[in-house]
């Protein structure tokens, strides 16, 4: 396995920034590198997608940024959203990743893309099962 993707290493970065060790983890990444931008850019367009940890706390949702090029969680790239902002949550299936789509309590929606399969990272398909028999 990936030492990045380890989850020994995301549950201790967790617990660093004060949040549980325990919670379900799931890799996902932005909607950076739509068809548009790559038909734009080339394949250039995936330097603007941006790849998170998404923990599943029992407040609300924990994003942790992953870096560019080596994909560590960067600590200092966090966000929360309390499950209070959060109207609904919303998976849309593909045939080669999940559209997951947040809807915010001011009815603003943020799109994430979940891959179906992670090579290296066999908890990914696991948690992804779980997210989607919570929110699918």
């Amino acid at each position: 396995m990936l030492k990045k993707f380890d989850l020994d290493y995301i549950n201790k970065t967790k617990a660093d920034l004060g949040y549980d060790p325990n919670s379900l983890n799931i890799t996902i990444r932005n909607n950076g590198a739509s068809f548009g931008k790559v038909f734009l850019f080339g394949y250039l367009a995936i330097f603007t997608a941006k790849f998170f940890n998404l923990s599943l706390e029992k407040d609300g949702l924990l994003f942790i940024q992953r870096g560019t090029f080596n994909n560590n969680l960067l600590k200092d790239k966090t966000f929360f959203i309390s499950n209070d902002a959060i109207q609904d949550i919303k998976l849309k299936k593909g045939p080669l990743s999940y559209k997951m789509t947040l809807i915010d309590s001011d009815n603003k929606k943020t799109h994430f893309r979940i891959n179906k399969l992670l090579a290296g990272v066999p908890w990914h398909k696991e948690s992804l099962a779980k997210l989607v028999a919570i929110y699918g």
